[in-house]
């Protein structure tokens, strides 16, 4: 895959590279073929086609072999790498010391057919406009940085979507998975005989949780008042299976209540709680959400694995973390401790083009 990009990399540097070298001399490739051109040669202007074709060909070696030691400083066809000062730096560095060493060169051949008295002339004249393509280069390939940075970016948004489908299918299939509804409708059975209007209570926060997750599929992110009521649903239903044994604690400012986030995050979060640690009397599962003052929230579990793991399909916390960069080049931060397991979210402004309303 990398020798077929170089490849291609190549062919495209080459015909700028020749485009380049043409337009630098395009007055003295004029000149050559100009029908009242001069041969006196004591005209200074007069150039032979030899020596125009090899100041032709010289001037885009000098643009080739710039692009090329970019190539791999820069790295112009690797979508979402981000460059570094240091690599700006020692791009514009080897530029330079490329463009004068391939110019030096070249003048150090002209000089064997060239008065000695005008040397220095065309030296000078000549590097200048090798440094004027060297800094065109540059720009080329950053232009080429940025156009495959769009690219990548809308190869990304549309894989992470089809991987957003996957996961918000697989959580929806969860849900309703036989296992999930024969417990459900377990529970159900027993609150109508004992508790009716749990009951009532119950069927209506499952419906509303299966109705976010399907409405949810259709926005990039949703607000944190809509995430939390979704998150209450949730919680209330699974509190029927294991009840005080499954703590979560809220503190959340009332000032984040508009802030966006991917949809599902948080229940996704509270799953792998679940999902991973013993929850019972024994080991009560305690979960708290808090917001900070750098617009993030933090969801912390105790931690006490299972026994016996259940598998899971690794696609939650790396989904999540997909979603935070191409939405808004931030990350989440995942730390574990001995006892304690902690995944901090980015909490995003909302702006005038969404909906600010819980």
């Amino acid at each position: 895959m990398i020798t077929k990009k170089v490849r291609q990399y190549t062919v495209i540097v080459t015909f700028i590279s020749v485009g380049m070298s043409i337009l630098v001399h395009f007055n003295n490739i004029l000149e050559l073929f100009s029908s009242g051109r001069n041969y006196d040669q004591s005209v200074n202007s007069s150039e032979t086609f030899t020596h125009v074709i090899g100041e032709v060909l010289v001037s885009a070696l000098v643009a080739f072999c710039t692009f090329m030691v970019n190539y791999y400083i820069v790295k112009p066809l690797d979508g979402l790498k981000k460059i570094t000062v240091k690599q700006i730096i020692l791009s514009i560095v080897l530029t330079l010391v490329s463009v004068y060493l391939l110019s030096d060169l070249f003048f150090a051949l002209k000089h064997l057919i060239t008065d000695v008295d005008n040397q220095n002339k065309f030296v000078l004249l000549y590097f200048f406009r090798d440094i004027f393509m060297a800094i065109v280069v540059l720009i080329f390939v950053y232009v080429i940085k940025g156009f495959y940075d769009k690219q990548a970016i809308l190869l990304e948004n549309q894989k992470l979507m089809l991987e957003n489908l996957q996961s918000q299918y697989q959580s929806l299939k969860n849900q309703v998975s036989p296992h999930f509804l024969f417990n459900s409708l377990t529970a159900l059975k027993e609150l109508i005989d004992d508790d009716p209007q749990n009951a009532r209570k119950y069927v209506s926060h499952l419906s509303l949780m299966l109705r976010y997750t399907l409405q949810s599929n259709e926005n990039q992110t949703v607000c944190l008042a809509d995430e939390i009521d979704s998150v209450n649903s949730y919680l209330f239903l699974i509190k029927m299976r294991f009840g005080e044994n499954l703590k979560v604690d809220f503190k959340i400012d009332e000032s984040y209540r508009n802030h966006r986030l991917p949809p599902m995050v948080i229940q996704t979060l509270i799953e792998n709680a679940v999902k991973h640690n013993e929850v019972s009397k024994r080991n009560t599962l305690i979960i708290k959400l808090t917001t900070t003052e750098n617009n993030s929230l933090v969801v912390t579990n105790t931690l006490r694995a299972r026994i016996t793991h259940e598998p899971g399909t690794g696609i939650g916390l790396a989904n999540l973390s997909k979603q935070y960069q191409l939405l808004s080049s931030k990350e989440i931060t995942i730390s574990k401790g001995e006892d304690e397991f902690k995944v901090e979210v980015p909490l995003l402004k909302p702006n005038s083009n969404e909906s600010n309303n819980s």
